[in-house]
């Protein structure tokens, strides 16, 4: 096969399946091996909960579904049905998504519906919406998206606050356990904080009393781009263009070996443009192979740094007190 044929036929590759290319070329990881064996050899010997621990650290180093399966197996045995059924969904997904593991996601899909009756769930309802609610579970955030929607939980006690500037604070613990189907938690309408008068300055000589300060709304500022996901694009968009271009050089390529062909149908050939004509589908077709490489590299570092770019958001809390005022700033980054 000539240059030119090979240039070619990476053009088509390149044209309908670089990204796949690209994921099939990672490697395996060593490290999530060794603990994936490990975790499999304390879930013989029935140390459930270790043995769960190490199959958690390699699924975090490497996702496979092997260890997703084992993971939801050991996780129903710990009685964690919603973490298991996680698991086992997740393991279908991607058995799903691979291909050529029929077996493992039939089975995957099977332990899921079995455990899906038995799943406690827990439903956060919020009965009146004042501006800058803030509900969390455990710490965690539940957004309005998730509010009136039942959510697979582990057996535990949890912790439920919703607050808001101006507001008293409200909380309750509800516990899950097994075999409970469906609990509700509503959330009732906050109270007001009263609001403690200015103080005025007194004419009789004596320590000047200090106006409580006022705490203003907040401001909730998120983002929804960043400068790493503009990145990502920028370097998308010149992968793509690489891409393209080494597809144009490879066709470019193909062409004038077809015409330096008709010209030198032999081995050897004497005519000078013939010659000319494949040295240049050479040389074209080393392009086409170097933008080939080079443009993958980029849309696969895009997709990276667009998935690591997660927006952020900045909260602004403005106060008043006495000759002063002054504003207070936190934010997620």
């Amino acid at each position: 096969m000539t240059l030119a044929d090979r240039a070619c036929a990476v053009t088509i590759l390149a044209a309908t399946g670089i990204v796949c290319q690209l994921a099939t070329a990672r490697a395996q990881s060593a490290e999530a091996e060794v603990l994936f064996r490990e975790g499999r050899e304390l879930l013989k010997q029935g140390k459930i909960a270790a043995g769960c621990d190490k199959l958690v650290a390699s699924e975090r180093l490497e996702s496979s579904v092997g260890t997703l399966l084992n993971l939801g197996d050991c996780r129903e045995k710990l009685g964690k049905l919603a973490s298991a059924w996680a698991a086992f969904r997740k393991a279908e997904a991607m058995a799903q998504r691979t291909g050529g593991d029929d077996k493992r996601r039939a089975e995957a899909s099977r332990r899921a519906a079995q455990l899906e009756p038995r799943l406690p769930t827990l439903e956060i309802d919020v009965a009146h919406l004042v501006d800058g609610l803030v509900v969390r579970c455990d710490g965690e955030i539940v957004t309005d998206a998730q509010w009136s929607t039942a959510r697979p939980l582990d057996p535990g006690n949890y912790t439920i606050v919703a607050e808001a500037p101006g507001y008293q604070a409200w909380h309750t613990t509800v516990p899950v356990s097994l075999g409970a189907q469906r609990q509700v938690v509503v959330v009732p309408g906050l109270a007001r904080l009263p609001v403690a008068p200015v103080a005025e300055v007194s004419d009789v000589p004596g320590p000047v009393p200090r106006a409580t300060p006022v705490v203003g709304p907040t401001v909730v500022m998120r983002r929804t781009w960043s400068t790493t996901r503009a990145l990502s694009v920028g370097i998308g968009l010149a992968g793509a263009g690489a891409l393209g271009t080494g597809i144009y050089f490879g066709l470019h390529a193909n062409t004038l070996e077809d015409r330096a062909d008709r010209r030198c149908p032999l081995a050897v050939c004497a005519d000078p443009l013939g010659l000319a004509q494949n040295d240049q589908a050479q040389t074209s077709a080393r392009r086409a192979n170097f933008l080939y490489l080079g443009g993958g590299a980029m849309l696969a570092a895009a997709m990276v740094l667009w998935f690591v770019g997660a927006p952020d958001e900045t909260i602004l809390i403005p106060a008043a007190g006495d000759h002063q005022l002054g504003v207070a700033m936190a934010g997620r980054f």
